[in-house]
C-alpha cells in the first residue's frame, strides 16, 4: 500500500515542519499506520505515542496523529532508532512500528558532490535550489513505496501505557533561582537543585560502590554518641567475596564506611560532640559524622570470618551502614 495523503494535507504538514524531506515523509507513513489502526486523529490524550528518535518523522506524528509533548501523550526515548509505539488508553491496544533494514538509496557522484557543497556551506544559490529539488524528489519517492517494504508492524500485548500528564507544583532552584517542576528537583548537600545545576554541582563528584553492610545492635537514636558495638557482622556482597582471601590472618582491620544518615547541610564549624559549651572547631579537626564527604574510619578487632561475613569488635557504625572499603591495620605503618 502506498501513501494516501492528500496534496492539501501534505502542504499543511510541510508548512508546519518547515521543509519537505525524506524524514518527514517516512513519518507520514508511520502516522498513516497509526491512524488506520486507531481511528481519527487524537483530540486529547486517548492515543499515546512513544518515539525512539528525534528525527523529522516525529513532526508528522505530532501533526497527523495529534500526539504532542504539550499534552503529555508524546514521549521521547533517546535511542536513535526509527521506532514508534502507539497505544490507546481506552482498551490498551498497542502497536510497535519500526523501520526495516534497507540499503541507503545511492546518489550519483554529481549528487554526492552537490550534497557536500551544501553541508560545507560552499553551495551557490543554484546549488541550494538543485539540492532542494533533489531532496523533494527523494522525499516524494518515500510516499510512493510499498508500506511493507518500509516498515514492520507488531502488535504488543500487555503494553504498559504511560500515565496521563500530571500537573505538579513548581519550586525554586536554590542555585540559579529559577522555578522548576517539583518532580525534577534533585537534592544535593542540603539544597534543592534543578537538573542543569545538579549536573554542574556533581560534574566532578566521585562515585563509590558499597562492598558490604553492617549488622549490629546499634540503632539510630537508641545508641548513645560514640557507641561501639561489642560485636558486629560486616556482610560482604557476593561479588567481592574473592577480595577476602587472606583476611583471616589479620588481627585488626580498618573499616571505611559511609555515614548514610548524616545531615546534608554540613557546617564547617561545629561544637565538638555537639556540646555548645565547647568552642566551635573546624570539621577537619573533629571526628564528626557530619562532613563534606561523610566517610567514617574505625579500627576494629577481627574476631572471626564466617563465609562472606566478618565478625568484628568495637565498630562504631550503626546497623545498616554501607561499608566502602576494608584495609588491614599494620601497626608500624599506621603509627
Amino acid at each position: 500500500m502506498r501513501s494516501r495523503i492528500s496534496q492539501e494535507k501534505l502542504e499543511q504538514l510541510v508548512a508546519f515542519h518547515g521543509h519537505l524531506c525524506p524524514g518527514l515523509t517516512s513519518g507520514i507513513r508511520v502516522a498513516e499506520i497509526a491512524l488506520r489502526e486507531f481511528g481519527p486523529r487524537a483530540e486529547d490524550e486517548e492515543i499515546v505515542a512513544v518515539v525512539e528518535t528525534d528525527s523529522c518523522a516525529v513532526d508528522a506524528v505530532q501533526f497527523l496523529v495529534g500526539c504532542t509533548f504539550g499534552k503529555g501523550n508524546l514521549m521521547h526515548l533517546d535511542h536513535g532508532k526509527h521506532v514508534f509505539t502507539f497505544a490507546r488508553r481506552s482498551d490498551g491496544k498497542a502497536i510497535r512500528i519500526s523501520g526495516k533494514p534497507r540499503e541507503r538509496r545511492a546518489m550519483t557522484p554529481e549528487q554526492e558532490a552537490l550534497a557536500e557543497r551544501v553541508r560545507s556551506g560552499a553551495a551557490s544559490p543554484e546549488d541550494r535550489a538543485a539540492y532542494a529539488a533533489l531532496w523533494r524528489q527523494r522525499a516524494l519517492a518515500v510516499l510512493d513505496e510499498e508500506e511493507d517494504d518500509l516498515l514492520d508492524v507488531e502488535t504488543l500485548e500487555g503494553y504498559p501505557i504511560p500515565d496521563r500528564a500530571s500537573i505538579h507544583p513548581s519550586v525554586r532552584c536554590e542555585a540559579c533561582g529559577e522555578m522548576v517542576m517539583a518532580t525534577r528537583i534533585h537534592r544535593w548537600r542540603g539544597k534543592q537543585l534543578c537538573i542543569p545545576c545538579f549536573e554542574r554541582a556533581t560534574a566532578n563528584a566521585l562515585t563509590m560502590r558499597p562492598v558490604g553492610v553492617v549488622h549490629n545492635d546499634l540503632v539510630p537514636h537508641d545508641a548513645p554518641p560514640r557507641a561501639r558495638s561489642a560485636e558486629s557482622v560486616i556482610e560482604i556482597y557476593p561479588e567481592y567475596e574473592q577480595a577476602l582471601t587472606g583476611i583471616a590472618e589479620r588481627d585488626r582491620l580498618q573499616i571505611l564506611f559511609w555515614f548514610d544518615r548524616a545531615r546534608d547541610d554540613v557546617p564547617f564549624l561545629q561544637h565538638p560532640m555537639g556540646d555548645t559549651a565547647r568552642p566551635l572547631t573546624g570539621v577537619f579537626a573533629l571526628c564528626s559524622p557530619h562532613r563534606p564527604n561523610p566517610i567514617g574510619l574505625t579500627t576494629v578487632r577481627l574476631l572471626r570470618v564466617e563465609g562472606r561475613c566478618l565478625v568484628v569488635a568495637d565498630l562504631d557504625a550503626w546497623d545498616g551502614t554501607p561499608v566502602l572499603d576494608i584495609k588491614p591495620y599494620i601497626a608500624p605503618a599506621e603509627s
